[in-house]
């Protein structure tokens, strides 16, 4: 499992993002209040941020806790962004503790970030939901872990529809429902637990899913403030602004003041997955 935190809005310094709060993402990864497996998120750590001088994004990953970083904060007080996606890892037993494996993942304009596992994945699912990714998009698969096969599924989804960067969230919500009905569609029949919270961005705009079958959903919030829009998993402070996502919901952000949420439908439902 992992702890995410995304934000959309006037560009802010990294710092701001990622470190200077009370319950900042240096706080999750040792001391998380609401994980659902794990005790600590100690596997890694990464971040991508998007800048007017490219459509794609710089990213920044460490395969240690983010605790332990000297260069963070160093970092954090020189770039600025209004498009940034962040996650603490915490490895998912059978997966590697490897740089290759750490969110957020990259691939041209895009950036990925799931919060869960699959059940069995390895020996059960992996090769099944391989042949729903494209050659192309295999042949760029570096990591080995669950999180990066998902993306593929929704980076073949966003490439057999020709989509671009600026589509809208409609893209990129069509990419992750396409990628949960294939998970559903092979996980689905032996009832493994599914924990699939999953976010990802075009730098434009943002979607993420909440959501999970045989087992709680990892939680998910967003807070909307100064024309800003805060995505985590668990609260970065104290403020009463934020919101809890609910289960089999999505978050659909296009800009700071067009923000949906939305029900995921037409997916088996929770009380059929025993």
């Amino acid at each position: 499992m992992s702890r995410l935190l995304a934000y959309m809005g006037s560009p802010i310094l990294l710092s701001r993002a990622i470190i200077n709060h009370p319950h900042s993402l240096i706080e999750q990864a040792y001391a998380p209040r609401e994980m659902v497996t794990g005790t600590i998120n100690a596997d890694g750590y990464g971040f991508g941020w998007y800048s007017e001088l490219s459509d794609r994004p710089g990213t920044y990953h460490r395969s240690t806790p983010i605790w332990s970083d000297p260069d963070l904060p160093r970092i954090g007080r020189v770039i600025a962004s209004g498009c940034i996606f962040a996650a603490v890892r915490n490895a998912t037993p059978g997966f590697a503790v490897d740089l290759l494996n750490v969110p957020p993942y990259v691939h041209k304009h895009l950036l990925f970030m799931h919060n869960g596992a699959v059940e069995g994945f390895n020996h059960r699912f992996r090769n099944k939901l391989l042949e729903g990714i494209s050659e192309e998009i295999q042949a760029t698969t570096l990591g080995s872990a669950d999180s990066e096969v998902l993306f593929g599924l929704a980076l073949t989804h966003l490439q057999r529809a020709g989509a671009n960067a600026g589509d809208g969230t409609e893209a990129l919500k069509d990419a992750l429902e396409n990628t949960l009905r294939r998970v559903m569609a092979i996980a689905g029949p032996e009832k493994a637990r599914a924990s699939l919270n999953m976010g990802l961005t075009d730098g434009h705009s943002m979607a993420f899913a909440r959501l999970a079958r045989g087992i709680d959903p990892n939680s998910l919030y967003i807070r909307r403030d100064d024309g800003a829009v805060w995505v985590a998993s668990e609260p970065i402070d104290d403020s009463d602004t934020w919101q809890e996502i609910p289960p089999d919901n999505w978050v659909l952000i296009d800009d700071p003041d067009s923000v949906s949420i939305l029900p995921i439908r037409d997916l088996p439902p929770r009380r059929d997955w025993r």
